[in-house]
């Protein structure tokens, strides 16, 4: 194995993900975007001596920054399995549908059934997707 960082693999619930992903451009494309413009449009509109523009933009830079993003965690469709690196191969505890999958051989055992191979798939930490052909070749 080559000597590189750390990449962490996940067993992924693809509906679930798909329910994330599509909460998370409603969030970041169009609620948040749409209050931070009500912000700072009232602030101005009112141009008062405390509710002004700086106001809006002490809310957005001070308080509303960390809720640019989703307040949904990517572990609510993905779960650890396994981490790679310069040191070896280290198998998580993980547990699906009351199903430990621990190794090599129970992710295979796993995926054995077609209804599973339809609703997980396997991917990296940046969501890449990986057939457990692919998996394997990694593992080696």
């Amino acid at each position: 194995m080559e000597d590189r960082m750390a990449v962490n693999y996940y067993i992924a619930d693809k509906p679930i993900k798909a329910e994330y992903e599509a909460f998370r451009k409603f969030w970041e494309d169009e609620l948040f975007p749409e209050f931070i413009k009500k912000l700072y449009g009232y602030c101005q509109e009112t141009g008062g001596r405390i509710v002004n523009k700086d106001l809006a933009e002490e809310i957005a830079e001070d308080h509303l920054c960390g809720y640019s993003c989703v307040p949904l965690s990517e572990t609510t469709y993905k779960t650890p399995l396994v981490t790679v690196n310069h040191a070896g191969i280290f198998w998580r505890k993980c547990l699906i549908e009351d199903r430990p999958v621990n190794s090599l051989e129970d992710l295979i055992v796993f995926f054995s059934r077609k209804e599973r191979q339809e609703r997980y798939q396997v991917e990296d930490e940046k969501g890449r997707a990986y057939t457990l052909n692919e998996l394997m070749d990694l593992l080696k």
